[in-house]
């Protein structure tokens, strides 16, 4: 017979329980896109803090990859600013950059990952890149919480990125998996102390994600970002975000990068 392990109440309540007395401290940012003024003091504006995830959201081809790419890159830093001045990392000292791909063949995959490099002007050791698309989505799932727990960069991950969230699901209208991988995503980025960026498609015809997968997210994240084309560029508005929110901005793609919109590169 199956011995079915008792939860211990009193040990959870004391891991769980807030002090509304005590001071209140800020999650770390990890990832900014431009200022605040707060009476006279610059705060970065956040887009993404450590222990939390976010989400791009867009129709197919609406250079969803390009923004995470412009993303990693700004966490990065190096060059990256001359693509996009705002976009910002912070505490990167010494933190791995997981860069997952689910959806895209090994050669565009790979030259995704080659863009940000380009981008942030030199080689980068901590940035490691990821293409899962030939695995099954329980197997993609299974691969990722192995990164986070038992790898060689557990506890010293700063950003995941996993473009995108419903390849680690079978349907992204089982309201089971779904939840399964927006408790994960909640889990991993606490647990590891980390910042998580996923990618989704917009459903057609609304504003909104994806399937219960993109219900379940849009409730769960820190900042869910849309990408809408707009002319020859690709607007970004903060759609939902538990922070002081984000100008919209434009980007559009030169010499095969994304590069902010009015803004001269090098």
């Amino acid at each position: 017979m199956e011995l079915i392990e008792e939860t211990d109440f009193f040990a959870l309540s004391l891991q769980t329980s807030i002090d509304p007395r005590k001071g209140l401290q800020k999650p770390p940012v990890a990832i900014s896109i431009g200022e605040y003024d707060y009476r006279g003091t610059m705060y970065p504006i956040p887009f993404g803090s450590y222990g939390d995830f976010s989400c791009l959201v867009g129709a197919s081809k609406s250079y969803k990859t390009f923004l995470k790419t412009a993303l990693v890159a700004g966490y990065i830093g190096g060059k990256s600013n001359h693509y996009f001045e705002s976009i910002k990392g912070h505490e990167t000292a010494d933190k791995y950059i997981l860069d997952i791909d689910t959806e895209q063949s090994e050669f565009h995959a790979h030259r995704a990952s080659k863009r940000v490099l380009e981008m942030v002007g030199s080689d980068y050791d901590n940035y490691k890149p990821f293409t899962l698309r030939k695995l099954e989505p329980k197997i993609r799932f299974e691969f990722i919480d192995w990164l986070v727990y038992e790898s060689e960069y557990r506890d010293k991950i700063g950003l995941i990125t996993i473009d995108g969230a419903a390849d680690l699901v079978y349907d992204v209208n089982d309201l089971k998996e779904s939840n399964r991988v927006a408790q994960a995503f909640m889990k991993w980025t606490q647990d590891a102390k980390c910042h998580l960026i996923t990618v989704l498609h917009k459903s057609h015809g609304v504003n909104k994600p994806t399937g219960h997968l993109g219900s379940a997210i849009l409730k769960k994240a820190e900042t869910v970002a849309f990408l809408e084309k707009d002319g020859d560029g690709i607007s970004v508005t903060p759609e939902y975000t538990r922070n002081y929110p984000f100008e919209e901005f434009q980007f559009r793609i030169e010499n095969h990068l994304p590069v902010l919109s009015d803004h001269i590169t090098f």
